[in-house]
């Protein structure tokens, strides 16, 4: 089979918008042997196109042919074949005999209704174009022992929603007010943080849907209405000394930053043996327009700590 170009084409139909990376017509890791299935997975990250374009270290890319963005958009990645799902248990799904779809997900966030709608669309697009059955649909946990994406979808409610969509096409809705805001927040640089004191983590914007996701000063985070916020990151701090404590808390203030309100979350963490912390900072709260949300590191110890630059946080706001 030669290159797929008419990728691009087939995506249009679904009526979800569609934009083709510079290249993918001549992108592939040499031509697509066959066209016998596809493989849906979830990236395992955000905003996260590039890696699905040029690979990551130890695996080149691309990673697949579409990369289908968490607001239902499709990106075109890929004409040739990619390396996607190996090994396969099943011969319809290698490499070489199917078309790969990665869709934007941490592996934890809740699927966007229209992201979910515009992957069923998709599929259905690519069944027609390649006189594929929706049985043919594969999640990637399906064909390759041990993955798990894509997550907490189950396989068989989506292939009937593929067969309904192939038998009556149509464009589907599309629920736009379910598409979660995103934000994607790194420290950048170590950041002191004193003895018996505290620290407001100060953020680089890395990614944000829908600017700004946080306030000039670096620390605080702001919602543009009231919304339902999700929060994954991953805070690493040293310096402690062995066996003492710290808290971290994602903390509410007055929009101006000037009034402490509450704790949305909180939790205290005691350092290793190499006076070091790493742990995960999650959970779910409210924030609105009279508020802005920091992370605080408080520090009771009378050792100063430094919280490292790999300091991350994802932010989901959901409509409320």
């Amino acid at each position: 089979m030669p290159w797929l170009t008419q990728l691009a084409e087939v995506a249009q139909k679904t009526g979800f918008p569609v934009t083709e990376v510079g290249g993918w017509k001549t992108r592939g890791h040499g031509p697509q042997g066959s066209v016998e299935g596809v493989v849906c997975h979830h990236t395992a990250g955000f905003n996260d196109r590039h890696v699905v374009v040029n690979g990551r270290p130890g695996l080149d890319g691309p990673l697949s042919h579409i990369w289908l963005q968490h607001t239902g958009r499709i990106w075109v990645v890929a004409a040739g074949r990619c390396w996607h799902n190996a090994p396969s248990t099943s011969s319809h799904h290698m490499n070489s005999t199917s078309i790969g779809i990665e869709a934007e997900n941490d592996g934890r966030m809740p699927w966007p209704q229209v992201q979910l709608d515009a992957y069923h669309a998709l599929c259905a697009e690519l069944c027609r174009e390649f006189g594929l059955s929706a049985d043919r649909i594969k999640g990637h946990k399906e064909v390759n022992t041990g993955k798990v994406d894509p997550h907490s979808i189950n396989m068989n409610s989506f292939r009937s929603q593929v067969t309904a969509l192939i038998k009556n096409p149509g464009t589907p809705i599309k629920q736009e007010e379910d598409v979660p805001e995103v934000i994607s927040l790194g420290a950048g640089e170590d950041q002191d943080v004193p003895a018996s004191g505290e620290l407001a983590v100060r953020w680089h914007t890395e990614y944000a849907d829908d600017p700004p996701g946080h306030n000039a000063d670096g620390v605080a985070v702001l919602a543009k209405a009231s919304r339902w916020c999700i929060v994954d990151g991953l805070v690493k701090v040293r310096g402690l000394k062995p066996g003492t404590e710290i808290d971290v808390a994602w903390s509410r203030y007055s929009r101006d930053g000037k009034t402490f309100d509450d704790d949305a979350w909180r939790l205290s963490f005691r350092a290793d043996a190499n006076g070091r912390v790493e742990q995960s900072v999650g959970g779910q709260f409210a924030l609105n327009t009279k508020h802005q949300l920091r992370l605080r590191i408080i520090n009771p110890t009378d050792a100063a700590a430094v919280v490292e630059k790999v300091t991350m946080a994802k932010i989901a706001m959901f409509q409320r």
